[in-house]
């Protein structure tokens, strides 16, 4: 057992039946970064021992270990929404659709393991190892929501000021599907190209 609590420095509490059954195959699934199989194994563990502090604990940490996968994912993509400079903000619609639904993803995942942590406290609230992880995913959890809210906020509002027809070529934006170029005009006016009518519109210039 001492090589698994290292690995978390949180002394797991299984028996030896969990850790030979459950604990040790999991961590063969997450040698291999297959958090998902990972949990698996503790969630059929958990549904054999469901009041095992060590499986839950497990649990909680698969499942950040999974949100956290999803993030580095997300970081490697292109921004969905980009300032361009000088008033223009290019917003891409699928792109920023997919990326609010891989958030979600994440707060599901983030709030499973507080869940998990939760269940533990019940039994044991002096855990301050426990307790420190929780606070942990606490604070993931509440900067994930303000960058979510953020980019939403940004995605519903601009398209209301700005209207839901291209300068350029007069024609219906989905800001659902399409790259968009938002160009503020006024202090308080936006207009909205298509970005290949915006391109146009450069190259004229």
């Amino acid at each position: 057992m001492a090589a698994y609590a290292g690995a978390f420095n949180v002394p797991l509490k299984c028996s030896p039946e969990e850790t030979k059954h459950f604990v040790e195959p999991a961590m063969k699934e997450a040698e291999t970064s297959n958090f998902a199989g990972a949990l698996e194994v503790v969630n059929d563990g958990l549904n054999a021992h469901p009041a095992s502090e060590g499986l839950l604990f497990l649990r909680s940490y698969f499942c950040y270990k999974i949100a956290d996968s999803i993030s580095s994912e997300l970081s490697t993509l292109p921004r969905p929404i980009q300032p361009l400079g000088e008033g223009v903000l290019m917003v891409d619609g699928a792109m920023t659709n997919q990326m609010l639904g891989r958030f979600q993803e994440i707060v599901k995942v983030l709030g499973d393991a507080e869940e998990a942590i939760n269940e533990i406290l019940q039994v044991n609230p002096r855990n301050n190892e426990v307790t420190a992880f929780r606070s942990y995913i606490d604070s993931k959890l509440q900067k994930l929501g303000q960058e979510s809210e953020n980019m939403r906020m940004t995605f519903t509002n601009t398209p209301n000021i700005a209207g839901n027809f291209c300068v350029g070529c007069r024609k219906n934006i989905s800001f659902d599907t399409q790259t968009v170029v938002f160009r503020k005009t006024s202090s308080t006016q936006l207009e909205v190209w298509h970005l290949p009518c915006f391109k146009q519109l450069g190259n004229k210039n």
